[in-house]
């Protein structure tokens, strides 16, 4: 009798590191994991609604990436004609090639993390990660909050507060952004986002005094968000995937 052996890899999280790059495909590999597991089953209607969160996730990323390029395209094509001797023709401006609309990109992408942060601190996700534990592996998303609470809810502009951040010559209601390049080099666009704030997330406040690497500029008056989300998504992933296995006790 022919029998079929089935080999099961011997660490499934360094496979799905190594041969899935999709996000949602991450997730829900790890979901197919625990498929048995008391938590999942339990749970599996509120769990499943991270997929679609880490998908649009994905999607916002991914069109700002594509206003990223455009702008690449864009410097190269007058760097090209500034040092040309025959005047040509400046191609015609697209919408891709204008990255001023990336900005509701960024805030789209911010609303999908606030989803994710309500998610996180859930009382019944509570009921089994701490929020010690929450404020460890998620501190990209909290650092990005205040954002979220602001400009992406409009709270600022329906509901003003005394101490809403009118300084530093930023506009109180709005999300500020501009490309940025290493070495004067503009084979590498990126769209970097800054947003002046007082708030900050009182888990951080409790559990991660120290800011958070390449979003958070701490100062004695204001805080400064500054970040770019094609930069800073992968982490940000991460962190999710490491709080979902803290979630299932997951012990590679």
């Amino acid at each position: 009798m022919l029998m079929l052996e089935l080999k099961l890899h011997s660490n499934p999280r360094k496979l799905a590191d190594s041969r899935i790059s999709n996000p949602v495909r991450k997730i829900g590999y790890l979901f197919a994991l625990y498929s048995n597991h008391p938590f999942y089953s339990k749970y599996k209607e509120q769990l499943i609604g991270v997929l679609d969160m880490l998908e649009g996730l994905d999607y916002h990323v991914k069109k700002i990436r594509v206003y990223e390029k455009a702008a690449c395209k864009r410097i190269s094509d007058l760097n090209e004609l500034r040092n040309s001797n025959e005047p040509r023709r400046l191609p015609r401006l697209s919408k891709k090639t204008n990255h001023h609309p990336a900005v509701h990109e960024a805030v789209a992408y911010i609303g999908r993390l606030g989803q994710l942060d309500n998610f996180f601190e859930s009382d019944w996700f509570g009921e089994v990660v701490k929020k010690l534990d929450i404020a460890l592996k998620i501190p990209s998303i909290l650092a990005l909050m205040p954002l979220r609470n602001k400009h992406s809810a409009h709270r600022q502009q329906d509901c003003p507060r005394k101490d809403d951040c009118t300084s530093l010559g930023f506009n109180q209601y709005g999300l500020k952004h501009g490309l940025i390049w290493q070495n004067n080099s503009p084979e590498i666009i990126n769209i970097e986002y800054s947003f002046p704030t007082k708030q900050r997330s009182s888990l951080l406040e409790k559990y991660h005094p120290s800011p958070v690497p390449d979003i958070e500029h701490i100062g004695e008056n204001n805080n400064l968000i500054i970040f770019i989300p094609t930069k800073i998504h992968q982490k940000i992933i991460n962190e999710v995937i490491d709080l979902l296995e803290l979630f299932f006790g997951f012990q590679p």
